[in-house]
């Protein structure tokens, strides 16, 4: 079976979603498992304890991108190209859209409480995992490696 660009990053994208929330992620940021990020390090390094809450919460996105990355490893570079302007052009819309709801809701009971987690769940969603997870994960890195 040949999936087009658009079908594997449609499929990527919901695959993503999909399993970060079967895996137990939400909106609530009472949901952010922290305890995995103070396994096998000796001491504190924010850097390294947030990669590592980052890691063990997304775990599940980042395999479906890596997974997704391999089933595309015979695109062209236009392909990957469109795989990368589909997934930017989606997280833009869903940025978009959580701004927009936050500013007409903002004088909303609930504007603290439900709306203000899934903006900060969507700001870390598009910074790490779309730019440092989606996006840094099509660069070809053999290119940049000395043989």
């Amino acid at each position: 079976m040949r999936l087009s660009t658009v079908e594997q990053t449609i499929t990527s994208l919901l695959m993503q979603y999909v399993t970060f929330y079967a895996f137990g992620g939400s909106n609530a940021i009472s949901s952010v498992d922290i305890s995995n990020a103070y396994n096998g390090i000796g001491t504190y390094s924010v850097f390294i304890v947030g990669a590592l809450t980052f890691i063990s919460n997304w775990a599940a996105p980042i395999w479906w991108v890596s997974a997704s990355r391999l089933l595309r490893s015979s695109q062209n570079r236009e392909e990957k190209e469109a795989h990368v302007t589909i997934l930017t052009l989606h997280m833009a819309t869903i940025l978009m859209s959580v701004m927009a709801a936050c500013t007409t809701l903002r004088t909303h009971l609930f504007i603290w409480t439900v709306f203000s987690p899934k903006y900060l769940y969507t700001i870390a969603w598009a910074m790490i995992n779309h730019i440092v997870v989606n996006v840094l994960g099509e660069i070809d890195w053999r290119l940049f490696m000395k043989r």
